[in-house]
């Protein structure tokens, strides 16, 4: 084409998790010679604002109520007003309306598959039909990238020709995480302050959304198990995220006695500065397409432990660049946690392999570059 390719993301975009991180990596690297590009998102919350930082455009259709129908045609009217050459959609509630406003106008529908509905809704009737609704609009999708092999499997299984499948792993911009700034010692001391956590700690640590499909029940469990120190050093696990599942864990921190060595900052925006603060990164999801965190973790050159599903085991070799373990198996994560806090060449084997493959395998310019490649040839097909 010789002109710019114009892209429309839809997303609810209500919080700030992988998804969302997920457009705004993309959209910072693609090339602005080459594609005019705009998201739609049903609320106006963190997302909207950072997509504004980032000088991204950005429309929120949070007018409208959320089963209101006035948000199908807010979405066709910003369908009419950008006249994009795909729209590429996030969720199930972005993929239902988008494919609903889509109809009828000929234009490329893409959709980002970006975890297992199975474990994004815990409660059968929201299952039944969130997969309702994805299902029965699927038939006028044209593509869908899946951030790993597994999701591709997945829709494979569920009848999505694959040759409809794309995978493009999720890119990160790395660099807040491998660098260490010059004074990385008192910005670890003064979280440790503010957490509460002594200075001279062994940490175990997450940074992830408070959903029951993150499996964090499991980690405090094998906490509990472990001894009160590793050597000389006393035992703490800090949990940085925010989510419904908050008050739950808490008190099992405090039924099984460990509350004074749980801690909880909530969400926070100083990711990089958490990574570095920890001596051990712990991965407990019950499932993940792919996991952010963990490439954060080892881009952060920290070592990882992490659940053996869906697309970790595509970044985690065990014993290799991390340690895998069966999901909701406090036991086996707490052999894990003890095993590797004190085995310091495997730390160390663990964390240079680790650094190798995220450099590697994980830059958002390489996602950036699939993923024009594949908007150019879906747009040129369509012809």
């Amino acid at each position: 084409m010789n002109r710019k390719l114009r892209v429309l993301h839809v997303i609810g975009g209500g919080e700030f998790g992988g998804a969302e991180q997920h457009i705004l990596n993309l959209l910072s690297n693609l090339p602005k010679d080459r594609v005019d590009a705009k998201v739609v998102c049903f609320y106006d919350s963190l997302f909207a604002q950072k997509l504004r930082e980032a000088g991204i455009a950005v429309s929120a259709l949070h007018q409208y109520g959320r089963f209101d129908w006035r948000l199908y045609q807010g979405l066709k009217q910003e369908f009419r007003d950008f006249s994009p050459d795909l729209i590429h959609t996030h969720g199930v509630k972005a993929n239902f309306v988008g494919r609903l406003a889509a109809r009828g106008t000929g234009t490329v529908l893409a959709t980002t598959v970006h975890s297992n509905l199975r474990y994004d809704y815990v409660n059968p009737l929201a299952y039944t039909v969130a997969s309702m609704m994805e299902r029965v609009t699927r038939g006028w999708n044209h593509h869908y990238i899946a951030v790993s092999a597994a999701l591709r499997d997945i829709l494979v299984k569920e009848g999505v020709s694959s040759k409809k499948i794309s995978v493009i792993y999720n890119g990160m911009d790395l660099a807040p995480f491998l660098e260490r700034p010059a004074d990385a010692d008192e910005r670890k001391a003064a979280l440790y302050q503010e957490w509460g956590v002594p200075v001279e700690a062994f940490v175990f640590g997450t940074v992830a959304r408070f959903v029951q499909v993150k499996g964090l029940s499991y980690m405090i469990e094998a906490f509990a198990q472990l001894d009160p120190a590793t050597g000389t050093r006393p035992n703490h696990l800090v949990l940085v995220g925010d989510g419904p599942e908050r008050a739950s864990l808490e008190a099992l921190s405090a039924s099984l006695g460990v509350s004074d060595r749980v801690h909880f900052p909530g969400f926070r925006q100083d990711i990089p500065d958490c990574m570095r603060a920890f001596d051990l990164f712990v991965h407990s999801s019950i499932y993940e397409g792919l996991g952010y965190t963990i490439i954060e973790a080892m881009a952060s050159g920290i070592p990882v432990i992490a659940s053996d599903v869906g697309g970790v085991k595509e970044m985690v070799t065990h014993q290799q660049d991390g340690l895998l373990t069966p999901p909701a198996k406090p036991d086996l994560l707490a052999d894990a946690m003890r095993h590797l806090s004190i085995d310091l060449s495997l730390q160390e084997k663990l964390v240079q392999e680790a650094l190798t493959k995220t450099t590697r395998s994980f830059t958002i310019q390489q996602m950036a570059d699939d993923t024009l490649t594949l908007y150019t040839n879906l747009i040129e097909m369509k012809k």
